[in-house]
């Protein structure tokens, strides 16, 4: 699909979004496959929702799958909690999306992704893995995750990269990276760390003060406001010139780069053009409810 039918893709979500239906399916659609996860993440409250009933099957999740590559979406994306905690369980959907022509993805924490996992997730055919890295020094990243937990990153991506090139295999290998008052000065740094590991590309990603929804204190520590906020902006311009550099290593626009400091800034206030989650992409949860977001 060339750039021109892309083009009036998204013109069919913004129209879809102006007149509150649907035009076409959404390009993307995230599968959590549970709510569980072995980190206690400070910035995440998916963890510590009740467990709201029976998850779904394998096969009811292949149900799902079969209706999404029935609308014609593009992408699925397995995520959690940790989606590895029922790790047998994911390889089963991955492989079997992936025999349904869908780009698959996992976002971990790379909790479970010791060697033989790397070589299943691979044997799948997993098209996307995203690791998730808070920090460029260790103490960071371990103070936001949890101990040890960047050791795990980092040798997760290592071999990875190192079965990838053995294998020759297409798989697109990323790190994810949450903005927040504890880190926000490591994000150069952090761009550079996953230069130098020859990763294919980063996403930041502006913290969500509670990604249950359910309750937003931007009094909290995690927040980043006050005179922090023109230091965020220094950093964000530097990520800014470094995309113009190497225009596809950073997967965000420039102008969700810049839009960052006034988003911390305005707080709900913050209104950064049509949102077309629910047209473009929307979640499933492990009980086969649909969520915008």
């Amino acid at each position: 699909m060339g750039k021109i039918d892309d083009a009036k893709r998204y013109l069919k979500y913004c129209l879809s979004y102006l007149i509150n239906t649907p035009l076409l399916p959404p390009k993307e659609v995230n599968l959590q496959v549970t709510t569980r996860c072995p980190l206690r993440c400070i910035m995440c409250n998916i963890p510590r929702l009740p467990l709201k009933g029976r998850e779904m099957t394998v096969e009811e999740m292949k149900q799902v799958i079969d209706q999404i590559a029935d609308w014609g979406t593009r992408y699925l994306s397995f995520v959690g909690g940790e989606a590895l905690v029922r790790k047998d369980d994911t390889i089963e959907l991955i492989r079997y999306a992936s025999s349904k022509g869908l780009h698959t993805t996992i976002v971990s924490n790379a909790y479970f992704l010791d060697e033989e996992t790397c070589k299943e997730l691979l044997d799948a055919g997993l098209s996307r893995l995203a690791l998730s890295l808070d920090g460029a020094k260790k103490e960071t990243h371990d103070y936001i995750r949890g101990e040890g937990n960047y050791e795990k990153v980092m040798e997760a991506m290592k071999t990875m990269l190192r079965l990838r090139k053995e294998r020759n295999s297409p798989i697109k290998l990323d790190f994810t990276t949450v903005i927040m008052s504890c880190n926000f000065r490591e994000m150069v740094d952090v761009y550079w760390l996953a230069k130098n590991m020859k990763v294919d590309q980063i996403f930041y990603q502006a913290l969500v003060l509670d990604n249950t929804f359910q309750n937003f204190d931007f009094n909290s520590e995690l927040w980043i406001k006050g005179k922090d906020i023109e230091e965020l902006r220094s950093v964000m311009l530097r990520l800014v010139k470094l995309k113009r550099k190497d225009p596809n290593f950073i997967a965000n626009t420039e102008r969700y780069l810049l839009s960052v400091p006034e988003y911390f800034e305005k707080k709900e206030k913050f209104r950064g053009g049509m949102c077309l989650a629910g047209y473009m992409n929307l979640n499933i949860d492990p009980y086969g409810n649909i969520n915008i977001c």
